[in-house]
């Protein structure tokens, strides 16, 4: 089932990750031991594209994000 950047962002939330900074649509999200990160861009209730999502899965490790 596709997901909405909301979800990815309520996900990253729930598995201790904060947003570290905002450019326009970009936020720039950080692990909680400051060792990685991963940028999600798109508007809250915007569709995140297959690819990006794998992406997005990969950096964090989350794998709810499926």
């Amino acid at each position: 089932m596709p997901k909405t950047y909301r979800e990815v962002c309520a996900a990253l939330i729930r598995a201790g990750w904060t947003k570290l900074r905002q450019r326009g649509s970009h936020e720039i999200w950080g692990s909680r031991d400051g060792t990685r990160g991963t940028t999600v861009a798109g508007r809250d209730s915007d569709t995140v594209p297959a690819g990006t999502l794998a992406e997005i899965r990969r950096q964090t490790g989350l794998d709810e994000l499926r």
